[in-house]
């Protein structure tokens, strides 16, 4: 009996590890918007995200245009 409890904690402690190491599918960014003068906006604006594999920024690994809504230039997506 107790070599049974021990084997279902260890399984349970596998399955457990294994949901807490899962990679975010997803990536949360917040910012502020202005103008040139430095005024913040607000309104919806259509913002691009890109990453790039280097800094030279040579082709984009990954993009993404998204209408964002912009209140006294905080926004968050």
């Amino acid at each position: 009996m107790k070599t049974l409890l021990y084997v279902l904690f260890f399984v349970n402690l596998l399955f457990i590890s294994n949901i807490i190491a899962q990679v975010p599918q997803q990536i949360n960014y917040q910012g502020m918007l202005t103008d040139a003068g430095g005024t913040p906006l607000t309104g919806t604006y259509t913002i691009n995200f890109n990453l790039y594999n280097d800094v030279t920024g040579s082709s984009a690994i990954w993009t993404e245009t998204q209408s964002v809504t912009v209140s006294h230039g905080l926004f968050s997506v």
